[in-house]
């Protein structure tokens, strides 16, 4: 007897936080994507020190749960895992790219849109940005690479139309010395620009560095 795999497209519900105050006087929209094994409400609080009057930030969670204590323990997030990745793929791309237009419609006003991924949430974030259904200035890589199965010869026009920035921190476990410099050289052969900004800390999301950055971005485009 065969068996055969089948796929349906269903509804779901899919959860999101913000922070900050989406108005006339916003300057600056964030879409923040977290790690493996993290959830959207332990990100979005690094960017309280964010002026909330100027930025706006959103924070999807990923569409998959489970316990990091395997049967039980503190529930967290993927964005995905190896099993029918593809259709995962597709879906969390389907899902930002829906979320993106909600809240871009939020301003009537010009806006800088920064896209930002942590950990697994680099490859998450390149992918959409790949997409090319949602637009942003600034890209920001925070202790992750470029996802590594776009086709990047071919989506690099869009990464061309953005500000790159890759960020990590000189005690992450997970990002050594000569790991970054293998993302780095990763983005030279592509031809990709961009700027590294390192921080003292480990793999995490350090509010100074995150506030250091903003600032920098901000000066960048009014220079």
């Amino acid at each position: 007897m065969e068996i055969k795999e089948h796929h349906i497209l269903v509804q779901r519900t899919a959860r999101f936080y913000t922070v900050g105050h989406a108005s006339a006087e916003t300057t600056d929209l964030w879409f923040c994507c977290h790690g493996y094994g993290q959830l959207a409400a332990s990100l979005i609080r690094k960017f309280e020190v964010l002026d909330p009057e100027k930025h706006f930030v959103v924070a999807p969670e990923g569409l998959s749960r489970f316990y990091w204590n395997g049967f039980g323990g503190k529930p967290v997030a993927s964005w995905m895992t190896s099993e029918d990745r593809l259709n995962e793929i597709a879906d969390y791309l389907n899902y930002l790219d829906r979320l993106y237009i909600e809240i871009r419609a939020k301003f009537q006003q010009e806006i800088r849109v920064n896209i930002l991924g942590f950990s697994q949430g680099t490859a998450t974030v390149t992918r959409w940005i790949a997409n090319q259904k949602s637009r942003a200035d600034n890209l920001i890589l925070w202790a992750g690479p470029l996802a590594s199965d776009v086709e990047w010869p071919k989506a690099k026009p869009v990464l061309d139309q953005l500000d790159l920035y890759f960020v990590y921190g000189n005690e992450d476990p997970f990002i050594n010395a000569q790991q970054a410099e293998q993302h780095q050289n990763s983005m030279r052969e592509l031809g990709i620009q961009h700027e590294v900004h390192r921080f003292d800390g480990p793999h995490k999301v350090d509010r100074q560095a995150l506030l250091t950055l903003s600032n920098k971005i901000i000066y960048k485009k009014q220079v």
